[in-house]
């Protein structure tokens, strides 16, 4: 309630402005890292606002704060008056003086939200900023302008958004058809707001989009024939899926592959075939090649090339990765594997109207892709941040023995993955492929740059 007397508040709010830089010069979002493939806008800034901008003696504002990406976090953050902290968003001004909020999230503080009471004093506007929700675009997207007061108001809609050769925006968004480094400035009725620069980039380097199938079997499995043959009816369609037999408690069993199938086959359930290590493959897998093809369409944000040489028992391995995008702000590893082709062992075979028949077991069938050893840590080797920027590209050699558990050294390929590794495999980290190719010894590729 307010008093009888007349008291009033005059709100000087005095906001910092953030300018908020992508690592590198790309993305975002999109990797991806994540799309599993894209990496998100990074929070960088938060800005405090309050509900209202006149207030008067004993009566109470309401905090609001949202971070640079347009996030809201209040209920997530903790607020200070003169550095104090306060157990809510809501104040009461019960005297006279000066009150300076400020809010803490994630590590980031926010800027100051400054109040003064005195006599016969209204609100006043005195400054306004300009931002926008990115620093960095690539040609063709789109930049969107935010224009705040110092009182906390967004005037956007009423403003001016001018580029630095006079032309005035339609709106608050600008079309990057242009690559660049571009400034704007905003005005509201006389003031004049800061510069904003935003960078324009070129298109990102696009490359194909291949798919892995881990498949998780075993002679003993029955049911597994049906994944088998999926894989078939795949290949038959594209040459852009690369198949992982990964075998568990026959004579193919690699020692130490436990830990990937606990942790991406935990029901321990088979056959069990899993897409770019995010994605189960419905069932029946041969009435559904259309799931897998699926995730091969559109291009990959990162490229990959294998050149293996086999010299007597000596495997010689060249690895390079091209990064479409910016990915520093991911955690991307790459895995390694070995397999062989043309093991023949007999197979158990609950399965009949595919194309090998009823017949159990299936006598001397041939297991091909058959996992043999890894080269990295089962859910990669972290490449270094500084190696995943955009257009850079990351070479790994290895040079190392044919695996001792090899029948045939003739029958070798590698397959390399790049994972989104967000823990190494520690419960709740995706691990999601972003890319995956495989070579044959003696082959010779290029990054399939689209």
């Amino acid at each position: 309630m307010k008093p009888t007397y007349s008291k009033y508040l005059t709100l000087s709010a005095f906001f910092l402005t953030y300018l908020f830089i992508s690592c590198g010069s790309n993305e975002p979002t999109g990797g991806s890292a994540g799309n599993v493939d894209e990496v998100n806008p990074e929070v960088t800034s938060i800005v405090l606002s309050s509900n209202s901008n006149t207030v008067n003696l004993n009566d109470t504002i309401t905090l609001n704060l949202v971070t640079n990406t347009g996030e809201q976090v209040t209920s997530s953050a903790e607020f200070y008056l003169d550095g104090v902290s306060i157990s809510s968003n809501s104040y009461n001004f019960s005297s006279e003086g000066t009150y300076v909020f400020t809010a803490i999230y994630d590590g980031l503080t926010s800027n100051e939200l400054t109040f003064t009471i005195t006599e016969n004093n209204s609100n006043e506007l005195t400054s306004i900023t300009l931002s926008s929700n990115l620093s960095s675009y690539y040609i063709n997207e789109v930049a969107t302008f935010t224009v705040t007061g110092n009182d906390g108001i967004d005037y956007t809609d009423e403003a001016s958004i001018t580029l630095a050769d006079g032309t005035i925006l339609t709106g608050n968004t600008y079309d990057t058809t242009t690559q660049g480094t571009f400034t704007f400035t905003a005005t509201y009725n006389s003031f004049v707001s800061n510069e904003t620069l935003i960078n324009v980039l070129p298109s990102p380097v696009s490359f194909q989009k291949n798919v892995l199938i881990e498949d998780y079997t075993g002679t003993w499995c029955g049911w597994c024939p049906r994944v088998t043959y999926g894989i078939k009816l795949v290949e038959e369609e594209t040459e852009n899926a690369v198949p992982v037999a990964i075998h568990v408690g026959d004579a193919m069993e690699v020692a130490g592959v436990g830990p990937l199938v606990s942790y991406f086959n935990p029901s321990g359930g088979y056959p069990f075939a899993n897409l770019n290590r995010t994605t189960s493959w419905n069932y029946p897998e041969p009435n559904n090649i259309g799931q897998v093809i699926n995730f091969t369409n559109g291009g990959a944000d990162l490229g990959i090339s294998i050149n293996p040489t086999l010299t007597g028992n000596t495997m010689d391995i060249q690895i390079e990765v091209k990064f479409g995008i910016d990915y520093s702000l991911a955690e991307l590893a790459l895995v390694v594997y070995v397999l062989e082709d043309d093991l023949i062992y007999d197979q158990s075979n609950y399965t009949s109207g595919y194309s090998y028949g009823s017949a159990d077991p299936l006598v001397n069938f041939e297991h091909d892709y058959v996992f043999r050893a890894s080269l990295t840590d089962l859910f990669g080797d972290p490449i270094p941040q500084s190696s995943t920027t955009a257009d850079n590209i990351f070479v790994q050699n290895i040079t190392t023995s044919v695996p001792s558990n090899v029948s045939d050294s003739d029958n070798l390929s590698v397959v390399a993955i790049v994972v989104n590794s967000s823990g190494n495999g520690t419960p709740g980290s995706s691990n999601s492929a972003i890319n995956v190719r495989s070579a044959y010894f003696g082959e010779t590729q290029d990054l399939q740059e689209l």
